[in-house]
């Protein structure tokens, strides 16, 4: 218990700096908003193209919501990782070793306080968005609602993991930059954050729902969207999995590059 403290101290602490730096909090939450007009424009013009009311099975409606909640998750990350990806390649990393903390644990406290903040607030901005610009979501319940944060966050969690076990390759390799490019660009893609990856042709479809990348934005969205419980249960067990996977990365990457470090006198 006395461990599990240490940890949730680390995350108030994180949620009150976060809020001290007010300016660069308000920044981020005007980009969303930034974000959320270009996808509102870009789209609507799509569907005024289109013969139909629906692409896919999403109306404009659903459409709107489902990019809302895509943004949620991307635009909620923590910044830590470029922190850990500096830690470890000026050597800041060493005076880091003997403190009364796990360090991936600790990395995911602070990440925690910081997600506190940020979802909670982009929240506030993305359901005024959606309900000026598309109305209340179709058939939504709010029965439904904690299903649905459950997987949003865990999704959250999973970007989280992957960012950090990109962070942590710099151990071994100088210039990592390259990862978190092709990362960012693969949740864009693969991910269904710039669109539903049902409207994918049927072979890319078929690749993209067993990517880690869909678990992180395109099942809380579209289970926003388009819940079902049938949904949920197929696809949250293989949220965790993925979450239990790359948290398992993440500490083995940390443990063989502390063991190199000492190994070479680092």
């Amino acid at each position: 218990m006395k461990a599990l403290n240490k940890y949730l101290q680390i995350s108030k602490i994180t949620m009150s700096n976060s809020l001290v730096y007010f300016w660069n909090f308000l920044s981020k939450n005007l980009f969303f908003i930034f974000i959320m007009f270009i996808y509102l424009m870009l789209w609507k013009n799509i569907y005024a193209q289109k013969a139909t009311a629906a692409m896919g099975d999403l109306t404009l409606n659903g459409m709107i919501w489902y990019l809302i909640f895509t943004e949620l998750v991307t635009l909620s990350r923590t910044d830590l990782h470029t922190q850990v990806n500096d830690d470890v390649k000026t050597g800041n990393i060493a005076y880091l070793l003997n403190k009364p903390y796990n360090y991936v644990l600790y990395c995911f406290s602070y990440f925690i306080g910081e997600i506190g903040t940020r979802l909670l607030s982009n929240s506030f901005i993305g359901l005024a968005i959606g309900l000026i610009y598309a109305g209340a979501i179709e058939d939504f319940s709010f029965i439904n609602l904690p299903f649905i944060i459950l997987s949003l966050l865990t999704g959250c969690a999973i970007n989280f993991f992957i960012y950090l076990c990109l962070a942590l390759t710099s151990f071994w390799v100088e210039e990592n930059s390259a990862f978190f490019w092709i990362y960012s660009k693969l949740i864009f893609t693969l991910g269904g954050m710039l669109m539903p990856i049902d409207l994918f042709p049927e072979w890319l479809q078929s690749i993209s729902r067993y990517m880690p990348f869909a678990y992180v934005t395109y099942v809380p969205a579209r289970l926003a969207v388009d819940f079902s419980f049938v949904s949920f249960w197929r696809q949250f067990p293989i949220q965790l999995l993925y979450l239990g996977a790359f948290f398992a990365a993440a500490v083995c990457l940390y443990g063989k590059g502390v063991r190199n470090l000492n190994v070479n006198g680092g």
